[in-house]
Order: C-alpha cells, then sequence, then structure tokens
C-alpha cells in the first residue's frame, strides 16, 4: 500500500509540474529581466522560448503590469511611467503617507502616459503612490524617500 502512495505522489507531482518565471534585478530594485524557466525539466535553467509559448500556457495576473517607475529610494522627483489602452487608462494618481494621510492628488491624467511627483518637501519614510484606472482598479506603488 505505500508503494502505491509513493507512485501516486510522484505522478501527481510531475503531472502538475509547471514553468515559472525567473525576475532579474538592478541595484535600485528595479526588474530589468523576466525569463521563463522549467522548474520540472533536468536543466531548471534552462530557458524557454517565448515564441512557442500561447496564451494557454501562461496565466497572467491581470495586475498592470506596465507601470514603472524610478529612482526608488527617492530624492526629489519619482518618475511614474504607465501604458494606457483604449479601455483602459489612468484617470488620476493620489500619494499617501504612511499614516494614511492624503498628501498629493492629480486628477488631471487622463490621455496621458507618465507624470513626476515631488518628493522635496516630504520627510523621509514610507510613501504609497496609488494611480487609479478609468474603471475604478487601482495600482499601489510603494515609495521610499530617503
Amino acid at each position: 500500500m505505500k508503494i502505491y502512495t509513493v507512485l501516486f505522489l510522484l505522478l501527481s507531482y510531475y503531472l502538475n509540474a509547471q514553468d515559472l518565471v525567473s525576475f532579474s534585478y538592478d541595484n535600485a530594485g528595479n526588474q530589468i529581466t523576466r525569463e521563463l524557466i522549467c522548474i520540472s525539466c533536468d536543466d531548471p535553467l534552462r530557458k524557454i522560448d517565448p515564441d512557442k509559448i500561447t496564451d494557454e500556457d501562461l496565466v497572467l495576473s491581470q495586475d498592470h503590469e506596465s507601470v514603472s517607475y524610478y529612482p526608488n529610494p527617492v530624492l526629489e522627483q519619482l518618475y511614474i511611467k504607465w501604458t494606457n489602452t483604449s479601455d483602459l487608462f489612468v484617470n488620476s494618481l493620489e500619494l499617501y503617507a504612511l499614516s494614511g494621510q492624503v498628501i498629493l492628488t492629480n486628477n488631471n491624467l487622463k490621455g496621458k502616459d507618465s507624470t513626476s511627483v515631488d518628493f522635496n518637501r516630504l520627510a523621509q519614510g514610507m510613501y504609497t503612490v496609488i494611480l487609479i484606472y478609468n474603471n475604478g482598479e487601482k495600482k499601489d506603488l510603494k515609495v521610499i524617500k530617503k
């Protein structure tokens, strides 16, 4: 009976084996590369040809991955860039202190794909920048002010 249990576990492991994504970051913590790796292969770091992957092979998060911001930590200006589509775009931006206090609101972002936020007069600490999309979805960015 024990051998059947072990065989069942091994079989389920191989049937559920999947490809994962590996990320690389620069010194500032920004993502610079994204590669698919095969955890069930003999060589787990073997790169997979992205041209041979279909939409059914990947289940991507519905998160808006097209948002980039730099530098983080920020000294003076935070630069934010995003990609708009015809049906999904950024309407506004809000900046919050760690205490939850609203520091800044910018409601004039419709039609824009980037902005900058002035951190010059803000104290050191952690802040949250929230991008608000036209459909009500929100994307929050954690920022450290040095």
